[in-house]
């Protein structure tokens, strides 16, 4: 038996590039663009929404987070937001502290801008409206106003 020669059982010692040849697959058929309805759906859940709308809420400047008084116990704290989804439609209701000297129509406005931007690009939503309401103004550093009972 001679060793030198090229055999099929050991194709890495085969000097022939058609000896080397592999069995061909089928051919895989062509891929299908199907509808949105054939893949499968998308549920934001309204403790998503909220959340968005907080963070979104935060990252605007002039507003805090703030709680006082029992809030502190019960978790109230602000900003606050309460959202109502409707199929792929959301109507938000935030509730904010204000940094004192901000403008408040000015920061309301941002805030509607960002929480709207924020629920239509992150949760694909439809947002029908963004209700503010500005529970309190929060007054920070030396200009604060502290008064002691005499």
């Amino acid at each position: 038996m001679d060793n030198a020669s090229p055999t099929r059982d050991h194709p890495d010692t085969a000097t022939d590039p058609g000896d080397l040849s592999l069995p061909s697959a089928p051919p895989s058929p062509p891929p299908t663009d199907s509808g949105a309805g054939e893949r499968g759906s998308l549920t934001i859940r309204t403790k998503v929404a909220q959340r968005l709308a907080v963070r979104a809420a935060l990252d605007t400047p002039g507003v805090l987070v703030h709680a006082a008084g029992l809030d502190k116990f019960t978790g109230r704290d602000l900003p606050r937001a309460r959202v109502v989804i409707s199929a792929n439609r959301v109507r938000a209701h935030l509730f904010l502290a204000v940094s004192w000297p901000q403008s408040i129509p000015q920061v309301a406005r941002a805030v509607q801008h960002n929480v709207a931007d924020a629920l239509s690009d992150y949760a694909g939503l439809h947002v029908d409206g963004i209700d503010i309401a500005v529970d309190h103004v929060v007054v920070r550093g030396d200009d604060a106003v502290t008064r002691s009972v005499q």
